[in-house]
């Protein structure tokens, strides 16, 4: 055991240490796919009890519900039938293939339909409510029954009662839901029974409303054709129509006669105008072939004989020959006479054309008079038209309505049946409900949608630090190492001894606690090329986060390489290391060093073959440990051990609970901060390196403690009976009060 080495003067030179560079707290990184897939991981056990619950849940629901089977019935809607009552071709139809379809389908679900439905069933004591108005009399009508008890049968028929209609096509399917098979067959039947038959007694009462109203009209109808037909007549002996042609009529008949009239007598006023120039122009021969009268021929004849004769004997005997000058006397007479003959032909010529030309004139002004009479004739015509239009679409339309209402009770009934049932339906073999396969899946996986929302939800909420990664995601700390979870309370017999079960470095060496403590020494040790780390604090924001049993074993793994270390307990108000190594509360210690008051031979080497190492405990509670940690006693004390030891380590208090690590801090060459997972949370791990970076204290970095190697690194592993206790005790006291004073600090 070491001996006490007297206290220097207070002027002592203690080192200087370079002040560490202030960083900012960084702000938290994106959440990814791994991020949520460890929050997944780290609340497995949640999110397994949820869709567990869920499955049982959905399970005894699907075990509870009454089984419902569903009767269904194929039919088709044939779109060809007439929609008119038997008049469609006088009317026109209405509406599309599609549309039909779509309204049959509609009207299958009617009200009135369905109460038709069940009262008939009901009356045949079958449907599915045989006994709901059994005390009512035959006939049943909705009058029959209260309007809050028909509104009830019909909702509760309508609301398990389905009509689909076939994609493409004019086929539906309609089914019905109960818990009786044979009544979902029952009903489905029925209600396509009666939907074929209200179809005919619609359309025979529309037909039949149809022929009483139109049979009121039809004879205003047949009066009026009469009418117009009377009309048409009288019209057309006022205007000489003698066809049902308004142009065959006599007017126009006599407008053609004098027409004719007019150019026969035009042709032969042409002709004896032509006969009149020739006989005016002298020519004895073209009178001669234009009037060829007997008596001028006669007298040419004569006058073409005297002159041949009066020539012959002119030259032969000469002129004074006695027959000479007898020809010569009768020859002028002769040319008196065809003179004479001639004037006379010509006035008969002149008489002829005269006499023509008053015809055409005659005539011309009998055609104007015709043309006059056509004039008004044609003003009549449009007026002859639209009677005998209106007399033939009345008498037309007339008989049309005569034949169609003598058949539209015949094609109101043949037109009827809309709908032909394809298959009807059968009694169901198996319940449709409940799907138990389908509920108990839906179920889990709603269960599992709200285990992952909800475990979402908490690590959203919550702000502690789960991994390493943590520390420098929210943090501007340095991770020096991560120690998993392991079992540290209890004993283990090693040899003849019984060992606390914290000291992993010495109970359990090969195990990953063991190994992670001595990567944290190295760590520590590497953390800085130029300057050697002697005096190493150990603190954390608040208790239980483990810096006890990291400064224990980190001494061991330093005493392990052979170094002098010396483990000091400075947590004056709540020391927990004599536990660590499983000895008593010694009288005396750290807190007697400092206050230079009783025995001063306080240093303890543990039971652990490690005699490099040495164990200062903090000795009894002093009534003021802030002002002795700060004092210079403290300085020189640290100086001291600067000179004997190759290492110290010191277990300090929590730093955002109490003031006195500070101090120390600020003398040793480098802090580390303890962090404790699931337990330390993000604004305090902020908080402590504030705290420390503006008391210019030279941080080494920080130490995940707790954590779990399957969130941490993402693989299965086994620790071989290690586990790390969960069950630490919270801050319900003051720190360093009397009631937490015998409380472990894992």
């Amino acid at each position: 055991m070491p001996k006490t080495i007297d206290a220097p003067p207070s002027t002592a030179t203690v080192p200087v240490l370079a002040s560490p560079t202030v960083q900012s707290v960084p702000a938290g990184k994106t959440p990814t796919l791994i991020d949520v897939r460890r929050v997944l991981f780290t609340r497995k056990y949640l999110i397994l009890a949820i869709v567990a619950v869920a499955l049982i849940g959905s399970f005894i629901y699907a075990k509870t519900r009454v089984p419902m089977y569903q009767a269904t019935a194929t039919a088709v809607i044939d779109t060809s039938r007439s929609e008119s009552i038997g008049l469609s071709d006088l009317v026109g139809s209405s509406g599309e293939g599609t549309t039909r379809v779509q309204t049959e389908a509609f009207r299958i679900t009617g009200r009135s339909l369905i109460f038709r439905a069940v009262a008939e069933l009901a009356a045949e004591h079958r449907g599915p409510r045989p006994d709901g108005i059994r005390n009512v009399s035959p006939p049943i009508t909705e009058d029959s029954l209260s309007p809050g008890e028909r509104a009830s049968m019909v909702a509760a028929v309508a609301g398990s009662l389905s009509v689909t209609i076939i994609p493409k096509t004019s086929v539906v399917q309609v089914s019905y839901r109960h818990r009786n098979p044979v009544v979902a067959r029952d009903l489905v039947n029925k209600l396509l029974q009666v939907f074929m038959q209200r179809s005919v007694e619609d359309r025979l009462f529309g037909a039949t409303q149809a022929a009483d109203m139109l049979d009121a009209q039809m004879g205003e109808l047949k009066n009026h054709a009469a009418e117009a037909q009377r009309n048409l007549a009288r019209y057309q002996e006022e205007h000489n129509f003698v066809g049902p042609d308004e142009k065959d009529n006599l007017t126009t008949d006599g407008l053609k006669i004098v027409n004719q009239q007019l150019a026969e007598a035009k042709a032969d006023q042409l002709i004896k105008q032509a006969r009149l120039h020739l006989v005016q122009s002298g020519n004895p021969e073209l009178l001669t072939s234009v009037a060829p009268t007997p008596t001028l021929q006669t007298l040419r004849d004569q006058e073409t004989q005297v002159k041949i004769e009066l020539g012959q004997l002119t030259s032969k005997y000469g002129p004074g020959y006695p027959r000479v000058h007898e020809l010569q006397v009768q020859l002028p007479n002769l040319q008196r006479a065809i003179a004479a003959e001639t004037a006379n032909v010509t006035r008969r010529v002149q008489e002829e054309y005269d006499t023509s030309t008053h015809t055409v004139e005659a005539i011309q002004q009998q055609l104007d008079g015709q043309m006059q009479k056509i004039f008004k004739l044609n003003e009549s015509a449009a007026q002859y038209a639209l009677l005998r239009e209106d007399a033939e679409s009345t008498r037309d339309l007339f008989e049309a309505m005569q034949l169609k209402l003598k058949e539209s009770s015949v094609s109101a009934a043949l037109s009827a049946a809309t709908m032909s049932v394809i298959d009807y339906a059968v009694v169901p073999p198996n319940p449709v409900e409940p799907n138990k396969r389908r509920i108990v899946m839906t179920g889990g996986l709603a269960g599992l949608i709200l285990a992952v929302f909800l475990a979402l939800g908490l690590e959203a909420m919550d702000d502690t630090l789960k991994t390493s990664e943590d520390i420098e995601s929210f943090s501007p700390f340095h991770t020096l190492g991560a120690v998993p979870q392991f079992e540290a309370e209890g004993f283990i017999t090693k040899g003849k001894r019984m060992l606390p079960a914290r000291l992993v470095t010495v109970t359990a060496p090969e195990s990953l606690a063991a190994e992670s403590y001595r990567s944290i020494r190295s760590s520590i040790l590497l953390s800085s090329a130029d300057q050697r780390t002697k005096v190493i604090l150990i603190t954390s924001s608040f208790m239980a986060e483990g810096k006890s049993t990291l400064s224990a074993n980190l001494a061991i793994t330093l005493a392990q390489g052979g170094a002098r270390v010396l483990l000091v307990d400075s947590d004056l108000r709540r020391s927990t290391l004599h536990k660590a190594f499983n000895v008593e509360k010694p009288l005396g210690g750290f807190s007697n060093l400092l206050s230079q008051t009783g025995s001063q031979d306080v240093y303890l080497t543990p039971n652990l073959d490690l005699p490099t190492l040495t164990l200062l405990p903090s000795g009894p509670k002093p009534p003021n440990p802030a002002e002795l940690l700060a004092s210079n006693r403290m300085l020189n004390l640290i100086h001291e051990w600067r000179q004997e030891y190759d290492h110290v380590v010191i277990d300090s208090a929590p730093i955002l609970m109490v003031s006195d690590s500070l101090p120390i801090a600020a003398s040793a060459d480098g802090t580390v901060l303890v962090v404790r997972a699931g337990l330390t949370r993000k604004k305090a791990i902020a908080r402590a390196f504030d705290l420390l970076s503006r008391s210019n204290i030279r941080i080494l970095g920080a130490v995940m403690n707790a954590i779990d190697l399957k969130v941490e690194n993402f693989y299965t592993y086994s620790n071989k009976g290690y586990g790390y206790y969960n069950g630490y005790k919270g801050y319900s006291a003051a720190y360093g009060s009397d009631r937490d004073e015998d409380k472990d600090e894992l």
